[in-house]
């Protein structure tokens, strides 16, 4: 990871069919893509020893590794959280 990115760990279940997380990927899609200079995305699974770590079950969003947030977050969470942790990185 570049430092200076925030780094997001975007957890879902990854054997299970892409139709299954779509909608939530598409809402984080949405998000990161007006912060693609400053953020890093990474898709890991829901089954992770990162994801236990974390307390992520079913999807789940870690940015961070501090802020979560669940699989039914607002978009202007996400964007706050983005936005937050970018400015305690300046």
């Amino acid at each position: 990871m570049k430092k200076g990115k925030v780094k997001i760990e975007v957890f879902v279940p990854l054997g299970s069919c892409v139709c299954n997380f779509a909608p939530f990927m598409e809402k984080i899609g949405r998000v990161t893509s007006r912060f693609k200079d400053v953020t890093e995305v990474q898709m890991k699974s829901n089954k992770s020893s990162e994801a236990s770590r974390y307390g992520v079950q079913d999807m789940g969003i870690v940015i961070n590794g501090k802020i979560k947030l669940s699989a039914s977050f607002e978009e202007k969470q996400l964007q706050d959280a983005i936005s937050q942790e970018e400015q305690s990185q300046q």
